[in-house]
């Protein structure tokens, strides 16, 4: 990976995140509704706002292939395996949508959330 400095695997990508990179989705094929789900084809990068290089998510580091995700359940399983609360996902080509996210997957909770009246 010392020859591709923009490129970065699972592994590494939860490293990032943990270190303050964000997630960003961007659609690469429009989406399109058949039956019951969502289907396009978005890919995954990590970047920083504080100027440090982007990284495109690949799929191994002996193949140098972009990984991409193709139904909205993938997609929206990845980032939740990444530590990702919430999911906003870029329908038209072209769309990119940040994400926070910790690097690790989220704790379930389980129970009904209480709120605190004030």
């Amino acid at each position: 990976m010392e020859h591709t400095p923009n490129v970065v695997t699972e592994d590494g990508l939860r490293s990032l995140l943990a270190d303050g990179y964000h997630l960003e989705v961007v659609c690469t094929e429009g989406a399109e509704k058949r039956h019951n789900s969502w289907y396009g084809i978005w890919v995954a990068r990590a970047v920083a706002e504080d100027g440090r290089p982007d990284k495109m998510l690949v799929t191994s580091r002996s193949v140098l292939k972009l990984r991409e995700f193709k139904t909205i359940v993938g997609l929206v399983s990845f980032l939740a395996e990444m530590g990702c609360t919430t999911a906003s996902i870029p329908l038209v080509e072209g769309g990119r949508e940040r994400h926070a996210a910790s690097g690790r997957v989220a704790e379930r909770r389980t129970g009904p959330v209480l709120v605190k009246d004030e």
